[in-house]
């Protein structure tokens, strides 16, 4: 009996070894997996009744990373020339949100833009709902301008 023991040891430290390895392997997949406290809110308009919806199409002449609000993760937003509006800054979303997207968006590319738009320093800046490219659309926050990178909704 007393020669089984170290068997017995060396056999549970073996199955040990594997399961923390087969767990840590599936923990680590990817880019950033994992829980992310996510501090992006629906965007709500400074003044009441200024913000209005904007549908628009465009040409990208820049693709940037930038900040809505201090604290917030930064996003990726696009300077788009549009038919009707002049520049417009568009706000998509986090950046670790649309690089799972896979989509690409490059100056030149013709774009549609959904969202609500504002005047921010005398500039008109708009928070997409949807963007859409060629026959690709890009869901990005539904009606009410909630994220579709928040899990967690309200009734």
């Amino acid at each position: 009996m007393m020669k089984r023991y170290p068997f017995l040891i060396l056999g549970l430290a073996a199955l040990g070894f594997l399961v923390l390895g087969a767990a840590d392997t599936a923990w680590g997949q990817g880019r950033g997996q994992g829980f992310r406290t996510c501090p992006y809110a629906p965007y709500t308009c400074k003044v009441s009744n200024l913000c209005r919806p904007l549908n628009d199409r465009g040409k990208v002449v820049q693709v940037r990373t930038e900040m809505i609000q201090e604290g917030m993760y930064p996003g990726m937003a696009l300077l788009v020339d549009t038919k009707s509006h002049g520049q417009v800054l568009v706000h998509l979303g986090p950046v670790w949100y649309l690089e799972r997207q896979e989509f690409t968006i490059n100056p030149g590319d013709e774009v549609g833009i959904k969202g609500m738009c504002d005047k921010l320093d005398g500039k008109m800046v708009v928070v997409a709902y949807e963007l859409t490219k060629g026959d690709y659309v890009l869901h990005l926050r539904d009606a009410q301008g909630r994220p579709n990178w928040e899990a967690w909704r309200k009734r």
